[in-house]
């Protein structure tokens, strides 16, 4: 089980009991620098600490009075870098595979006229990897996702 704080000042939330699905949905977009929701609180990455303890299970009467943190505290263990650095890699691997050129049969038509001209040499792996970091990143601008794109692109190309 896994127990998260959220905190900034003057504000902290905690949530308790959390299975590893569950953690994974908040930490995956933290590292990409998104806004995650906990306990109705908007929490910023660039403005927020996200503390993680891994322990047993808590009880309710062991979460009643506030004691809920201090206890998770007291039985786990703080697994944050841990836990950050994992999914970090896993958004990394992502972020590769959505931008890896696809097999040679699979390729994407070739783009023409302005768009192409636009997008530069890599016009058709970079338009593969925008729809990908578009369908994976709602909520950011085309902008923003191009811009997610262009960094897999040359990730991958090793420039």
């Amino acid at each position: 089980m896994f127990h998260i704080e959220m905190r900034q000042l003057p504000y902290n939330a905690c949530h308790f009991n959390l299975s590893p699905d569950e953690l994974r949905v908040l930490v995956e977009p933290w590292v990409r620098g998104q806004v995650i929701e906990v306990s109705d609180r908007r929490w910023r990455p660039d403005e927020a600490t996200m503390t993680i303890i891994e322990g047993p299970e808590l009880a309710l009467h062991e979460l009643k009075l506030g004691r809920g943190w201090r206890n998770a505290e007291r039985v786990g263990k703080d697994v944050t870098r841990q836990i950050i650095a994992e999914a970090r890699e896993v958004v990394h691997e992502q972020e590769l595979a959505a931008a890896a050129p696809p097999p040679a049969s699979a390729a994407p038509d070739p783009l023409s006229g302005d768009l192409a001209e636009l997008l530069g040499q890599d016009a058709a792996w970079l338009l593969v990897a925008w729809r990908a970091s578009a369908a994976s990143s709602s909520g950011l601008a085309p902008s923003e996702s191009l811009a997610l794109a262009e960094q897999a692109v040359r990730s991958s190309r090793g420039s």
